[in-house]
């Protein structure tokens, strides 16, 4: 039953920090600092990316003189201990602000000793985090100003959330029994957010298109989104029409750079407006793929790519999904079609960016993953709190799950 007209209200409340997109944005990162009135920075970055002289090199000489240092510990487990090492560096060095480069590891763990530095004791706060499972900003305390430069495409970048995983002792146990926490504030929004065109061309195409697999569906997820708004149903729409033209350059050794530009700017898009102070809005295809966060060696984007199809026909099996604005963005032409068509014209549209990225298509080549384990993975994946923000009437139990998993074997 739709709601009466009169009944109908949303609410938005939502403060991105300062966009920039282009190819050599990052000569101006001393610019955006000094708008900021920000002195000096600490680059958190990556083993892998901060000993890339293609990426490091122009975000050192765009930072000039305000670059106190560099980072280069962060990994894809972001320990509590990697964001503690950095906040103890900052606070000793009298760092000012952070430039977070690479990949959603390293946006995270900024994120991690931003919200740490907001304490005065930094030890007793990682300790308290361990408890609590999340590091929050203190009440009374400021959170340290972040720049973001991404270098991939999953839109981890414009969001108050953060992951973390909760141990000081990283390597004492594996990692799937180190419990995950998270982080969210509306402080914790980065201050600016650049997007150099010429950086992801040096990210390996493997991780690119996996990423982007990523950010483009949370595009697909904003739409159905319990919390959908009129705002975040144009941004997401024109996100999909985006990245379907502009993902189709990221396999290519030489990418297009108008199709770049597309891609990068329909991620932007996919991701605004989708982490808010009051909700956030991924859903049931996010939770399916942190059911692999842990025991296998596979790129989020990945699984994304494999399962999103299938996910997606659970989702229109029990409820309308605005099928409608899913097609739409796409470009499909719905005139005359029924909620069938329309559904399964959406789910191949879904399957055709995948195609393009060059990604996987089956779980079984996934490294290491046997159907047996499918029982363990739908436990995880029913328990994980993004199946608590599907669309009303898609509550499927652990045996709906692990059918999809089937289906996508």
């Amino acid at each position: 039953m739709s709601t009466p007209a009169s009944a109908r209200q949303f609410r938005f409340d939502y403060a991105p920090g300062e966009l920039r997109c282009g190819r050599g944005c990052v000569a101006d990162l001393d610019e955006v600092l000094a708008r900021h009135d920000l002195d000096s920075a600490l680059v958190v970055t990556g083993t892998n990316v901060g000993s890339n002289h293609r990426v490091m090199d122009p975000v050192e000489a765009g930072l000039g003189d305000r670059l106190a240092g560099v980072f280069a510990e962060t990994s894809p487990q972001k320990c509590l201990k990697t964001g503690l090492d950095a906040a103890h560096r900052l606070r000793d060095e009298g760092i000012e602000a952070l430039v977070a480069v690479g990949s959603g590891s390293s946006l995270d763990t900024a994120k991690v000793v931003s919200a740490l530095c907001s304490h005065p004791d930094l030890d007793t706060a990682a300790e308290r985090a361990l408890d609590t499972r999340t590091v929050p900003v203190a009440d009374d305390g400021d959170a340290v100003p972040i720049v973001a430069v991404p270098t991939t495409l999953a839109g981890a970048d414009l969001s108050i959330v953060a992951g973390v995983n909760l141990t000081l002792t990283p390597g004492a146990r594996p990692d799937h029994e180190v419990p995950s926490g998270s982080l969210s504030d509306r402080r914790l929004m980065p201050t600016a957010l650049c997007y150099d065109l010429a950086l992801f061309d040096t990210t390996p195409k493997s991780v690119l298109c996996a990423s982007a697999m990523n950010g483009f569906d949370k595009a697909v997820e904003c739409l159905y989104s319990p919390s959908n708004t009129p705002v975040t149903d144009a941004t997401a729409m024109r996100a999909l029409t985006l990245m379907q033209s502009g993902f189709e350059t990221l396999p290519s050794e030489e990418m297009d750079d108008e199709r770049l530009y597309e891609a990068v700017s329909g991620v932007v898009l996919a991701q605004y407006g989708l982490s808010t102070p009051d909700a956030y809005r991924a859903s049931i295809i996010h939770a399916f793929g942190h059911g692999f966060s842990h025991d296998y060696d596979v790129h989020q984007g990945t699984v994304h790519g494999i399962l999103a199809p299938h996910v997606l026909g659970l989702v229109f099996d029990h409820a309308h999904g605005r099928r409608d604005l899913l097609a739409r963005g796409f470009g499909l032409d719905g005139a005359g079609a029924t909620d069938d068509e329309l559904a399964a014209g959406v789910i191949d549209a879904v399957a055709a960016v995948r195609d393009d990225l060059g990604l996987p298509t089956r779980l079984r080549e996934v490294d290491g993953l046997a159907r047996t384990d499918f029982e363990s993975i739908a436990a995880v994946i029913h328990e994980d709190g993004f199946m608590t923000l599907t669309p009303a009437g898609v509550d499927p139990s652990e045996d709906e799950i692990v059918e999809v998993l089937e289906a996508a074997w």
